[in-house]
């Protein structure tokens, strides 16, 4: 007898709704919005306007966002610092994004009917410049350099790629390859008189590629003695812990699944019409009776796999309830909060670490012994290396060279600690405070401010940056950057503005 199947409709991948979303989308950046990004919510897709960090549920509101005064304050500055012919290679989420239209997006537009739709008639007059850009690192690791980091010895500054160890990756401790992908240049422009610095009006950091600076500026602005990394954010990257909350979750769910009476005996058929079961999360395909019941005599701490996406293997979760808060946790453990800016990290854009150039390695590394490390937005490092060196040379500026104060008075009280004057010496990292200093005899490097200046820290480096939106620095190359408006009272008669090049920052891209 012939084997009996059963017919139904297929399944859909992509609804009409995200369809029309998309499109939508593609008139957007092929009309020059390519800040305008499509995320989920829940079930539902929204626009999303990386400039102005605000979502759009549908087209009359994005619309409506797009001719609206905050998002053309941000464009205007976008304009001069973000969109320019060489752009940032980093799509971040927060400041950053993806400035191109590829070549299959332009395809897709041009055979398929174009969406009549409110947004093609937005008010901007100028179209943004569409730009491509390749910031793949061509050269190879050299064996003399891979050898140096492994005998502990510095890293080769010769624009190579890097080999960095003990990195903490899907909860294993790993030495990746770290691609050198371009330099960034610190600079600032300060009110002097008398040849003296009295006032930093503007910090900013630029980006200039791969080629980088000229010889001549190379051999009179020094390289920073920090470097940032970057990665493509996923949920287990660089820390510990999350498969096993999981898997206390699915011990937990177990006794919920026999009680209900939704796991019985006999196999439940397929329904198409279950809107948990169209997602393609966690656990929402069926199996064989034989795999269900070898599922529930297997234990459940094995039932987690360490896959990217935490994703349950083939082993079948009956319950409904439980298959909905394993979707939850799964959320939950792929979201991370940046501790600069306060925002989520998601999972597939553009993340950074601090990485010590003197030592080669990760700033997180001498707080910790396990290679686990912190992930902020890319943008956001840029911002922590401008506040960093804006507390630098403002400390230069307001004691001059070579005096030094403590950082930390010993025998302060606690309820002195806010007339306490807290001095940077250097980057670190913003949430562990980690240098990536050598360390020996296995001891931990301890931290230097309470948790209340560095709140006070992430205040500074968020009105800096709201000052740089309403008055930018025009430079040739894109930059983003700080801006400290002068008071009146603080001006002072017969000052003089200076540019100052101050420091050259490398940028290296591991590829997982």
């Amino acid at each position: 007898m012939a084997e009996r199947k059963e017919l139904a409709l297929p399944k859909t991948s992509i609804s009409l709704k995200e369809q029309l979303a998309r499109t939508t989308l593609r008139n957007l950046k092929l009309q020059g919005h390519t800040y305008v990004e499509l995320r989920e919510d829940g079930k539902r897709f929204v626009f999303f306007c990386t400039l102005c960090l605000a979502p759009c549920y549908s087209d009359t509101i994005l619309l409506g966002h797009l001719n609206g005064s905050l998002h053309k304050e941000r464009l205007s500055c976008a304009r001069i610092t973000l969109l320019g012919p060489n752009p940032w290679p980093f799509s971040d989420g927060v400041l950053f994004f993806d400035s191109s239209t590829g070549e299959e997006e332009k395809t897709l537009i041009s055979d398929c009917e174009v969406v009549h739709s409110p947004l093609q008639h937005c008010s901007d007059d100028d179209r943004l410049a569409i730009v491509k850009y390749d910031g793949n690192g061509t050269s190879e690791l050299h064996g003399d350099n891979q050898s140096a980091v492994d005998t502990g010895d510095v890293p080769s500054h010769c624009g190579d790629n890097l080999l960095i160890s003990n990195v903490l990756i899907k909860e294993r401790t790993l030495d990746v390859e770290a691609k050198f992908i371009g330099f960034g240049r610190i600079a600032a422009r300060l009110f002097e008189v008398k040849r003296r610095s009295t006032w930093i009006d503007k910090l900013w950091c630029e980006w200039l590629g791969e080629e980088g600076p000229s010889d001549e500026e190379k051999a009179t602005v020094p390289e920073h003695d920090f470097a940032i990394v970057t990665f493509s954010y996923f949920y287990n990257l660089g820390r510990l812990g999350l498969l096993d909350d999981a898997s206390r979750l699915l011990t937990s769910g177990q006794s919920a699944e026999s009680g209900n009476g939704e796991d019985s005996g006999r196999k439940r058929k397929k329904s198409f019409s279950d809107p948990e079961d169209t997602s393609d999360s966690l656990c929402n395909q069926y199996d064989s009776s034989e795999e269900v019941s070898s599922a529930r005599n297997s234990s459940s701490s094995r039932a987690l796999m360490t896959d990217d996406d935490l994703v349950v293997n083939k082993r079948v979760i009956k319950n409904k309830t439980l298959r909905r808060e394993l979707r939850k946790q799964q959320r939950i453990f792929s979201e991370r909060i940046c501790e600069v800016c306060k925002q989520k990290m998601l999972p597939g854009k553009d993340a950074a670490t601090i990485l010590n150039m003197k030592t080669g390695k990760l700033v997180c590394g001498s707080r910790n012994l396990l290679g686990a490390f912190h992930l902020f937005h890319v943008s956001c490092v840029v911002h922590w290396f401008l506040f960093c060196e804006t507390e630098i040379l403002g400390s230069k500026i307001k004691y001059g060279k070579g005096k030094r104060r403590c950082t930390k008075q010993s025998g302060v009280k606690s309820n002195e600690l806010n007339n306490v004057s807290w001095e940077i010496f250097s980057v670190f990292c913003p949430e562990c405070q980690g240098t990536g200093i050598d360390i020996e005899g296995g001891v931990i490097e301890r931290d230097t401010f309470p948790l209340s200046q560095t709140w006070r820290f992430q205040v500074k480096v968020s009105e800096g940056r709201k000052a740089w939106v309403k008055n930018p620095e025009r430079l040739e190359n894109c930059s983003t950057g700080f801006h400290f408006p002068q008071q009146e009272e603080e001006a002072v008669k017969g000052q003089e503005e200076r540019v100052q090049n101050m420091k050259l920052v490398r940028f290296y891209r591991v590829e997982m």
